[in-house]
């Protein structure tokens, strides 16, 4: 039974740490699309919403699982959807040697654009694992952390042009 109880317990604990890690990765994904709802209808220009602000939005609701702390938020905007396959975005991970990426570096970029830009919302995050990475080879970093993103692209709706009559 000793025998058996070591390899049983690594393989039920990366099993929870592997469901756990996915369901982190959707609940990130899903608090971004609807944060980025925000910016694509202009709530956050009328209202002056600073980055800050933005990021405690999207923390608001993924606290329990995350350090808000460690996100990183960048969003910039385009002319058009070309405009960002031309300009490209900048990598979030430093160079890394031996097949896995470095680490998270700090992009803080706050450009949601006006009417009709297209803008690019992405989220980053340093997912600090229970089990060593050799276990559930669930590390991509050389910090042996996971890398977590989300994002959200889209083109911002002609938010000045809606006039509701009462």
């Amino acid at each position: 039974m000793a025998i058996v109880a070591a390899p049983f317990l690594a393989i039920i604990f990366a099993i929870l740490e592997s469901g756990l890690v996915y369901f982190s990765e959707f609940a990130l994904e899903k608090k971004v699309a609807e944060a980025s709802r925000l910016i694509r209808t202009g709530q956050v220009t009328d209202s002056n919403t600073a980055h800050a602000d933005f990021k405690n939005t999207i923390c608001n609701e993924v606290s329990q699982l995350f350090d808000c702390s460690k996100i990183v938020l960048d969003v910039r905007s385009f002319s058009d959807f070309q405009s960002v396959n031309d300009t490209g975005l900048p990598d979030p991970i430093t160079e890394g040697g031996g097949g896995s990426g470095g680490s998270l570096t700090e992009l803080s970029n706050w450009d949601t654009g006006g009417e009709t830009d297209v803008v690019v919302v992405r989220v980053f995050y340093e997912w600090d694992l229970i089990l060593p990475g050799g276990i559930t080879q669930m590390d991509n970093l050389r910090t042996g952390k996971r890398f977590m993103s989300a994002s959200a692209s889209f083109r911002n709706e002609p938010y000045n042009a809606i006039q509701i009559n009462p």
